[in-house]
């Protein structure tokens, strides 16, 4: 048990750093950040598909890869109107860094193990989103139309939050 709570500190710490950053971002970099944010959701569906035999994980990872892709092209969209192209900052850089680490641990798991730590990190892989976007991106973008569309994805982050703690409460009764 004290390894598994070692664990999850390990895991869970280095991205406290993400919400903890203090620069001011430009629209550019705000959708840099959310192009990685998108991405790395995309790239955790693609393991708990492949790894996971719960099929409520599945449905839950699929749906939100879902959504995240059609935010992804919904930003993208946006970028491309305003001429805007997404650039790296460091919370852009520390989100993929944060998230690859995470991948490789949780591929190292299976069965419960698995499906229990996918279910915790997209608990707080969404609250440290939410806290984000209502901190740091939603005040920061300059724009009013990227100011919206960020608005307009925040129930979405919210519902991912709810059903991820939903997902763990059930899981937590299969040990």
């Amino acid at each position: 048990m004290k390894n598994l709570f070692m664990l999850a500190v390990a895991v869970v710490a280095p991205s406290f750093a993400v919400a903890a950053e203090t620069k001011a971002l430009n629209d550019a970099e705000i959708i840099g950040l959310v192009q990685a944010i998108n991405q790395a959701e995309v790239d955790s569906w693609r393991l708990a598909d492949a790894t996971s035999s719960n099929a409520d994980v599945k449905a839950y990872s699929r749906r939100v890869a879902k959504e995240h892709s059609e935010a992804y092209s919904s930003v993208q969209d946006w970028a491309a109107r305003h001429n805007i192209v997404p650039q790296n900052s460091s919370l852009s850089d520390r989100v993929k860094v944060v998230e690859e680490e995470h991948l490789e641990s949780l591929d190292r798991r299976r069965g419960i193990l698995f499906d229990l730590d996918y279910a915790s990190h997209e608990v707080e892989f969404h609250q440290k989103m939410l806290d984000l976007w209502d901190e740091k991106l939603i005040p920061q973008a300059q724009d009013e139309e990227l100011k919206r569309l960020l608005t307009d994805l925040r129930p979405v982050i919210a519902q991912h939050l709810e059903d991820a703690k939903k997902l763990k409460s059930s899981l937590g009764r299969k040990k």
